[in-house]
């Protein structure tokens, strides 16, 4: 008498996540990559969160994407993993543009980058599931959406708030904040611009409940 053995299609178990990039253990000779997605108005944060990175001695190489719509050409992957020790992406705000970015953090990790991925809040879950289909143990920090209908007062404004997640994402010590930024911070925490939530670098890590914008602790 012949005997089957049913099986169920569908997989038994996730994939397991790759352990991400290790962060940089310090600023000092290394120059972060910028990479401006080609979103509209991204430029106008990442202008701020470049400013910022300098204030605190972090050197920076732009790049910008010839469209949000695909992942990053060659060339410039080639460039950034050539010329940089780390990598931040930035803006995602929409499903294709938070996939095709999750796939250019995904590449530049497997060439030895940490890389952080900015979003807006509306995509976090877009993002995990991304990084989970892709096998990817990412860091991300978010910012509020919509941002197509910001000021360029508010978009500076998410930048001063999040830049020190965003650092802390990429280099286990973070720089030292100057005094300048620590009462801009104040201001806007006091104004209209506060809110916030951030997944910072490790794979435990929780979102910060708003308005605050302080490193998350690893395990």
């Amino acid at each position: 008498m012949s005997s089957f053995v049913m099986r169920d299609p569908t997989a038994e178990t996730a994939s397991d996540l790759r352990s991400r990039a290790s962060p940089l253990t310090s600023f000092a000779g290394k120059t972060i990559a910028l990479m401006d997605i080609g979103k509209m108005r991204g430029e106008e944060f990442i202008d701020r969160l470049e400013q910022l990175c300098h204030r605190r001695g972090v050197a920076t190489r732009r790049y910008k994407k010839p469209t949000n719509t695909r992942v990053a050409p060659r060339e410039m992957i080639k460039d950034i993993t050539k010329n940089c020790q780390a990598v931040i992406i930035a803006l995602s705000d929409c499903g294709s543009c938070t996939s095709c970015s999750t796939h250019d953090l995904n590449d530049l990790d497997k060439k030895g980058l940490p890389g952080v991925s900015v979003l807006t809040e509306e995509f976090r879950q877009a993002f995990n599931s991304q990084t989970s289909a892709i096998g990817l143990e990412a860091a991300s920090v978010y910012v509020p959406h919509p941002m197509q209908n910001r000021t360029t007062t508010e978009l500076h404004a998410f930048a001063e708030q999040s830049v020190d997640a965003i650092l802390l994402a990429i280099c286990s010590v973070s720089p030292p904040t100057p005094e300048l930024d620590l009462r801009i911070k104040r201001d806007v925490r006091n104004g209209s611009f506060t809110t916030l939530s951030a997944k910072a670098a490790c794979p435990s890590m929780s979102a910060l409940p708003p308005p605050a914008c302080s490193p998350v602790p690893t395990k």
